[in-house]
């Protein structure tokens, strides 16, 4: 059985190496098929698991196996049936349904590794991440050879369109990967209690792929989410919970104005070039987006992944497969009081219920992770970003079955 066990857990390394590496040198996949595909085997194979258990979850707290399906799962239920609802009103065109497989599936291949491993389950996706990162980086050194390090240390802090030895793409900045080594950051150097020799192993190797493919805003993010956590950490745990759903509030807020800012002319644009911000020609992306949309609670919204229908055809000239701001594609895509809803559920109200499922401890935990993920949001398309999606289930809830948090405190 342990032999088994094992050689399932190395399949499951291997297969998921292969779903985080989207790059080989000047290769890289058009879509994500292969992700998903993978994916569903092991959500086939953990269904099957079930079934054969009678879904008897063994060591597993199966009300609170229960509980995480049910609350990662029902925002895009709901966000899908609500861009059904529109096409059915005729407010959104039946030309842009989707079958919203890019969330659904994510989404559940995390809870399938999580019911099939376990506490194991981050492990075995950091130990994929970190293979899947010397795939890649290896095969691109050895086809464009060693100027690739130069390059895009070159692009990453002094100059983004710097060319150095022909070189164009920064065969170091694996968009997903290198975003998702933030939460993995974050973790270690904010949440993490108790560190072993394989702790330390883990920390550097996420550091050096963070430095080597570096995200400005995921720097950002990290910084944010640790000064946060540390600053909490002075007070009790109920008044840094209390401290947490303020915050979320106060995010709330921040949201809605920046969709309003983006709303009223080139204010936004102006300030950004008198502080010496390059936003990468994300002005003309936000502009595109923002002239289809009012900010007005009658904004009724555009329908689940239109943004990401509309960058592949109609608004195809700007080259680009994503609007490079979460907030505002969630803003677009689902009208204006939706989106609040959106906002109050992943910063107000799963706040609140890992509370009263686990304790405060395992809320601030959360809502931490939550800071570094809404960082994200403001200037990129982690919505959507396969790995992104898996590690922010994964690593809170493996967490608190490793420290027992789901003892109330």
């Amino acid at each position: 059985m342990r032999i088994n066990r094992r050689l399932v857990s190395l399949l499951y390394i291997i297969s998921v190496t292969i779903a985080f590496t989207t790059r080989y040198a000047d290769f890289s996949y058009k879509n994500n098929h292969v992700q998903l595909g993978i994916a569903t085997i092991w959500i086939t194979i953990a269904f099957a698991q079930m079934v054969l258990n009678k879904f008897c979850f063994k060591e597993l707290h199966r009300n609170e196996y229960i509980w995480i399906i049910k609350i990662y799962l029902l925002p895009h239920i709901v966000i899908h049936f609500y861009t059904i609802v529109l096409m059915i009103l005729g407010k959104v065109s039946w030309n842009y349904f989707s079958t919203n497989i890019s969330v659904y599936i994510p989404t559940l291949f995390a809870l399938s590794s999580l019911y099939l491993f376990k506490v194991d389950a981050f492990k075995y996706c950091f130990i994929a991440m970190g293979i899947s990162w010397i795939l890649s980086v290896s095969i691109s050194l050895i086809i464009k050879g060693p100027l690739i390090f130069p390059h895009a240390l070159i692009q990453a802090y002094i100059n983004p369109y710097d060319n150095l030895g022909g070189l164009t793409i920064n065969y170091l900045e694996l968009h997903d990967l290198v975003l998702a080594i933030g939460y993995v950051l974050t973790f270690y150097l904010a949440i993490k209690r108790r560190y072993k020799k394989k702790d330390f192993i883990y920390f550097n190797i996420a550091f050096i792929i963070m430095i080597l493919g570096i995200k400005r805003i995921s720097i950002l993010g990290i910084i944010l989410a640790v000064m946060f956590y540390k600053m909490n950490q002075r007070f009790s745990y109920i008044k840094q919970y209390r401290i947490c759903l303020l915050s979320g509030w106060i995010a709330f807020a921040l949201c809605y104005g920046f969709i309003w800012i983006l709303s009223n002319g080139s204010a936004f644009y102006e300030f950004a070039s008198r502080m010496g911000v390059n936003l990468m020609g994300r002005n003309y992306y936000y502009s595109a987006i923002v002239g289809l949309t009012q900010f007005k609670p009658s904004f009724w919204g555009l329908g689940r992944n239109v943004v990401a229908k509309l960058l592949a055809t109609d608004l195809s000239y700007l080259r680009v497969g994503g609007v490079h701001s979460d907030i505002l594609k969630m803003f677009a895509e689902n009208g204006f009081i939706l989106f609040g809803i959106w906002l109050w559920y992943y910063l107000i109200y799963i706040t609140k219920q890992y509370q009263k499922k686990f304790n405060y401890q395992a809320a601030v935990l959360y809502f931490t992770l939550n800071i570094y993920t809404f960082i994200l949001y403001l200037t990129d398309n982690i919505e959507v970003y396969f790995i992104c999606q898996v590690i922010q289930i994964v690593i809170p809830v493996t967490y608190i079955w490793n420290y027992n948090l789901n003892k109330k405190m």
